[in-house]
């Protein structure tokens, strides 16, 4: 065998093949096929998660907030009183009482003038379960949402109603 013989052979080969056969296309398109689903699985999954803590992020915030508000309600209050699971606070401007309690379309609302006013400012939605309990000058509220989630958070009892002031 001359070298001329194999340089015609390779030149030749080298003519002949100039493409990809179909297996060989057909191996790079499942590469790249099993490739992009791990990845769009992975993605998925990281934004179901992000979806989880955003929402839980968001309502941890709106329950927060509606601590705030129930302690600025009771530290603007002349005194306050726990009664069948509402906090009464009675108004400095002698005017009457404020309820904070749980609503029928459960939500926390601030009742103004009495315990079933119509005059209703809403606190908090979508909540399954509001629970206020006194021990000595403390009272404890929970909140448990719709979603699952507990909230507990305490509040102390700084002036509490005389004798002879009855609701």
């Amino acid at each position: 065998m001359s070298v001329n013989f194999i340089k015609g052979i390779i030149e030749h080969r080298m003519k002949i093949k100039r493409g990809f056969t179909i297996i060989e296309m057909l191996i790079v398109v499942s590469m790249v096929a099993a490739i992009t689903t791990m990845q769009i699985r992975a993605v998925s999954k990281y934004m179901e998660l992000h979806r989880k803590e955003i929402n839980y992020s968001r309502e941890s915030f709106y329950v927060n907030e509606a601590f705030m508000i129930i302690e600025n309600q009771v530290i603007n209050a002349k005194y306050i009183d726990i009664k069948d699971n509402m906090i009464v606070l009675k108004r400095y401007d002698n005017k009457g009482y404020d309820y904070i309690k749980k609503h029928k379309n459960n939500c926390i609302v601030i009742s103004y003038g009495s315990s079933n006013s119509s005059t209703l400012n809403n606190i908090l939605k979508g909540i399954k379960d509001f629970k206020v309990k006194r021990l000595g000058r403390v009272f404890y509220v929970s909140i448990n949402m719709e979603k699952g989630n507990l909230y507990k958070r305490c509040f102390a009892i700084e002036r509490e109603k005389l004798t002879e002031d009855l609701y």
